[in-house]
Parts: C-alpha cells; structure tokens; sequence
C-alpha cells in the first residue's frame, strides 16, 4: 500500500520529536516520541472527515508506552480510552503503570498488553482545549483505513459507506479509498434492496400462512402496496421480476376472493 500522503497537513504532527521540551502527553513511537494533540471538535471520539487533522504513530511493536510531561499529574487526572477503526464505535477504557522519571513533572505510563495498528489513543484530560480530548492514531492513518474498508464481509455496508465517505472528504486525494468506495457503494445499494424486500416477503408468507379468505385477500391487498413500493425505490433491483410475478398473482388470486365474498 501506498497511501497518498504527500499533502496531508498533519505530516509534521506526526514526525518524532527527539527530545520532549514542552508540556504535554507523548506516545512513544520507534525513533522519538509524538504528541498527542487536542481534538477540537465537539465530538467524544473522531469523526473521520477530521482524521487528517489527527497525528499518528509509528512503533517498534504493539507495545503502548506514553510519556505524560505536565505541572500537576495524578492518575486521577487523565483518563485513557482506546477505540478500533470500525463503525460500531467501540471506546474502551485503559489504565496503565506509571513510573515518574528523572525529569521534574514527567512520567513513563506502560500498558500493560499489546495494542495493534489501527486504534486511536484517546487522552482526555484539562490540558487540552474545547472538551478536553486528545487524539492520536496507532499506525499511520490512511493505511489502516485501507485495512479496514479492505475487509468485504463487514456488516451494515449502508453504514460502512457514509464512513468512507467521511474518510474521502480527510483523504480526498487517496486512489485506494475511491476505488473501495464504489464496491461499498454497490454493496449498500444491494443491502437496501433486500432490506426493502424483507417487506413484501413478510406479506407474502402472511398470506401463504392465513386460513380465511378474507384474511388471505387483506394480506393480498398488503402485498400488492409492498411490491408497488418496492418496485417504486428498486426498479432494477434483484428482486424486481419476482415482484412483479407476485403482484400479477396477487391481482388475479383477489378477482377470485372477491367472488367468494
């Protein structure tokens, strides 16, 4: 893979830093140290049309290490969450082992288990501006997005979809998104298809499952409206000839009922 990062603003954001010199909380990447840097939208977790606005790390290994370099530190006064890329928006809460250093204010915060690529690091505490988050992505971004929207058999393509397109407004210039993003496109529209149809099949076993005539000609009545729908929102869809065999029967089957009632 080869991202195209070359004009990602955020680039020096995310270039080791040799020595810490000001305040902050650093990751610890596989030739320096990065900063954490404050998330300066409303959200409580990144939206990803921002995440070229977020730096990103490179480590030796899965191994999570940060430095917190801040006047007044308590454990208590900074909270650690992780969150995968992946649209369910899972946060989890982590603490780590602290160990203070020979600088004055500063400390080496260890986890104590490994974190893979594709993560981001939340740090929330006062230090940073607008609701006190910070952001920092484990492994460099556009690679695991690709990663990520690479796997085909994701559930909720629908939803899949709007986050890629999100990713494309950060990375707008990023090829392998756009070609993913016409799979998923395709992918979203085949699951709206079948979700719309999940409508006439429920009438339709309804209408196979009732006893009574006129029970049978209301589910009839029903279908015809769920195809009419159907049809209206999936003219080329996959299951538009079947609809419109069904409502052909059901017209017929109704001119039947209605003699019997």
């Amino acid at each position: 893979m080869n991202p195209t990062a070359e004009h990602d603003p955020t680039m020096n954001h995310s270039t080791p830093l040799q020595v810490i010199e000001t305040y902050g909380v650093y990751v610890v990447a596989q030739h320096g140290y990065v900063k954490v840097r404050s998330y300066d939208y409303t959200d409580r977790f990144a939206d990803f049309k921002y995440l070229n606005t977020i730096p990103f790390v490179l480590r030796a290994d899965n191994s999570l290490k940060v430095i917190v370099y801040k006047k007044v530190f308590t454990e208590d006064s900074i909270v650690f969450e992780l969150r995968p890329i992946d649209t369910t928006i899972d946060i989890y809460q982590i603490k780590f082992d602290i160990k203070p250093l020979a600088k004055a204010d500063m400390y080496e915060l260890t986890l104590d288990r490994p974190v893979k690529e594709g993560v981001m690091l939340h740090v929330r505490t006062d230090s940073f501006y607008a609701n006190g988050l910070g952001i920092i992505m484990l492994g460099e971004t556009q690679t695991q997005l690709l990663t990520y929207f690479e796997q085909k058999q994701l559930p909720d393509a629908v939803i899949v979809l709007q986050y890629l397109e999100d990713a494309l407004v950060a990375f707008p210039n990023n090829n392998q998104l756009k070609e993913l993003a016409v799979y998923w496109r395709m992918a979203a529209k085949d699951e709206k298809d079948l979700k719309g149809y999940t409508y006439v099949e429920e009438k339709w076993q309804q209408y196979q499952q009732a006893e009574k005539i006129q029970m049978k000609a209301t589910y009839l009545q029903q279908l015809i409206g769920e195809i009419g729908g159907y049809l209206n929102d999936h003219p080329q869809g996959s299951k538009a000839d079947e609809a419109k065999q069904r409502s052909s029967y059901a017209e017929e089957k109704l001119k039947e009922y209605k003699k019997l009632l």
